[in-house]
């Protein structure tokens, strides 16, 4: 049995509660792994709030017993997505990794859909498909809050094709994905342009990127800040695709993680995690053990519910700066 934190309706940090789950052994091509850390996520507490709310009234209608659920007759979801830790069980045909090596790993799944399992739990089964070797320099905490950043932060970059050379916008640059944009940028020979608090304009500015504050007469300042004219822009934040078109960025090479009308306008491209690979992670991993990037933990929380409802309430008053992780002993 497995322990793992989720959640049977909806609502905030509240409604998350600990209880046990029956992992089978692995099957072809699949691995269980005994989890070490587990990185939260903005995607997390919108499942938990509803996001998958008009879907769950279909299950319902689908299966009638569930208008007769109450409380623990509920089923348990999972939730978290990003996972570090070490293999205990293969299953047949898995060529990648072996029992005890450790793992960075990422529980892929459209938002949509209802977790069975989750990453913040103790163990966790997944296709080997989904996980990748973790460099032994890489701390359990920072591997354990990389797979969504990573996979994001390296498809937005691919989508709006940012390079040497460059003039990049981030939006949003001081969180978890938003750092690591800033430091892939910025590691391919562009010049980056971030957008965050004022109390994060040191932070980034030791990452090597410019700081600029939002607010009012934001993008003037853009533009005095800017050595050159803006080539790309990537809004982690949402809201910021006028913007972009106002500095002349064109539409191909806006990438916004937060779906926006200027989508239908052709004024940005939704991108993130849909322009990732599993093989990101591994790449992101290398730079990490290579010293080019240095992953920014914004606090750990341990195992247990009241923690993780504490870590979601901090990530949910936002200006998270860097990650926040689960760590599980």
């Amino acid at each position: 049995m497995a322990r793992m934190i989720g959640y049977r309706r909806f609502g905030g940090a509240e409604v998350l509660e600990e209880g046990e789950v029956s992992l089978p052994a692995p099957g072809e091509g699949q691995v269980l792994v005994k989890v070490r850390a587990a990185g939260i996520n903005p995607v997390d507490y919108k499942l938990f709030g509803g996001l998958t709310r008009p879907l769950e009234v279909v299950r319902t209608i689908v299966h009638p017993a569930r208008w007769f659920a109450r409380g623990k007759e509920r089923p348990l979801r999972g939730v978290g997505q990003d996972f570090a830790g070490v293999v205990t069980a293969v299953g047949p045909a898995v060529r990648n990794v072996c029992v005890g090596d450790e793992v960075i790993g990422l529980l892929r799944a459209a938002p949509w859909s209802a977790r069975e399992y989750g990453a913040l739990a103790t163990d966790v089964l997944t296709s080997a498909a989904n996980v990748v070797p973790k460099p032994a320099s890489v701390s359990f905490e920072a591997a354990g809050g990389l797979g969504v950043a990573a996979q994001t932060a390296m498809g937005a970059l691919r989508r709006v094709k940012g390079g040497a050379g460059d003039v990049i916008v981030v939006a949003a640059a001081a969180g978890g994905v938003g750092g690591l944009v800033t430091q892939l940028a910025l590691a391919r020979g562009a010049t980056v342009i971030g957008i965050a608090s004022p109390s994060n304009a040191d932070y980034l500015r030791s990452l090597g990127a410019i700081p600029v504050s939002y607010g009012e007469s934001l993008e003037q300042r853009i533009r005095d800040a800017a050595p050159s004219p803006v080539t790309a822009f990537i809004d982690c934040f949402g809201g910021y695709a006028s913007l972009a078109h106002r500095l002349g960025v064109p539409g191909e090479r806006v990438g916004t993680l937060v779906p926006t009308p200027a989508i239908a306008l052709r004024r940005a491209r939704f991108t993130g995690g849909r322009d990732g690979k599993i093989a990101d992670i591994a790449t992101v991993a290398g730079l990490i053990d290579r010293g080019t990037v240095n992953p920014t933990i914004a606090g750990t929380y341990p195992f247990d519910v009241q923690q993780v409802r504490a870590a979601y309430t901090e990530l949910m008053g936002g200006h998270v700066r860097g990650k926040i992780v689960i760590t599980i002993p």
